[in-house]
């Protein structure tokens, strides 16, 4: 029963034997907590990367202080290109690390790369790195746009209270 239950809740059959001593009738939707993780994950790297830009856009404002916004964008969008590619080797590191004890795991277990690429927590993991990789992607000209347009802004409003 157990087993029939957790199956029906979206767990794995690599899940079921860890869950077996625990109620599924908590009345905690798994499908909602898978999402939020997803949410959280995609937040934390969006966060990352929008700072990793806007501080040296900050900085190269406060050294050349006569900098036009497209210059400043521009600027961010340079800081972005460099920043994509180590964002996309962190976010896959650290979930591929997270996930390692279980690639072991399926390994023992002598899944097949098929499998593998079908089973529930793979698929999970596979969706969690495409959004946040996306999000990474979306939010390097977004962050350069709005920093450039508040920071040429500011020195705007500063020339015309002089």
């Amino acid at each position: 029963l157990v087993t029939e239950n957790a199956m029906i809740q979206g767990f794995g059959e690599e899940e079921i034997e860890e869950l077996s001593m625990f109620s599924l009738y908590i009345g905690v939707d798994f499908v909602k907590i898978g999402a939020s993780v997803i949410i959280m994950s995609t937040i934390g790297a969006i966060i990352d990367t929008a700072m990793a830009i806007s501080s040296p856009m900050r900085e190269m404002f406060l050294h050349h202080p006569s900098i036009s916004k497209k210059d400043l964008f521009t600027f961010g969008l340079s800081i972005g290109r460099d920043i994509l590619g180590t964002s996309t080797n962190t976010l896959f590191f650290a979930f591929f690390g997270g996930y390692l004890a279980l690639l072991i795991w399926f390994k023992d277990l002598s899944y097949s790369v098929g499998e593998i690429v079908n089973s529930k927590i793979f698929s999970a993991e596979m969706i969690t790195i495409f959004c946040a990789g996306t999000g990474v992607a979306l939010i390097i000209p977004i962050t350069a746009l709005i920093t450039a347009y508040f920071l040429v802004k500011t020195r705007e409003n500063k020339e015309k209270v002089i």
